[in-house]
């Protein structure tokens, strides 16, 4: 049985390819998402049942604008960061980027 890999668009560690995110980032690059000035975030579930907030790595506090666009940055490249489709975030490069 062969399993199919794809690499990290930011940092290009190989990783397994999933056919519904096929551009996504591997976890340790998620854990440098930041907001576009540079302030570290952390990126959850709002409940056990999904849902995407992202928020302030330093305070916990809600960070709205990124909560709201889902537009974060990591090493400087805009992503879009999201609920899992069965749980879990899922950051991929921004499509709407060219």
């Amino acid at each position: 049985m062969s399993s199919a890999t794809v690499t990290c668009p930011v940092c290009g560690r190989e990783q397994p390819a999933l056919a519904r995110y096929p551009d996504y980032l591997c976890r340790d690059c998620v854990g440098r998402a930041a907001t576009a000035d540079g302030r570290s975030l952390t990126l959850v579930n709002t409940s056990l049942s999904g849902g995407f907030a992202a928020r302030y790595a330093d305070s916990g506090e809600l960070a709205e604008e990124e909560t709201v666009t889902h537009i974060v940055y990591v090493d400087g490249i805009r992503c879009h960061a999201d609920e899992g489709h069965i749980g879990g975030i899922v950051v991929q490069p921004d499509p709407t980027v060219t």
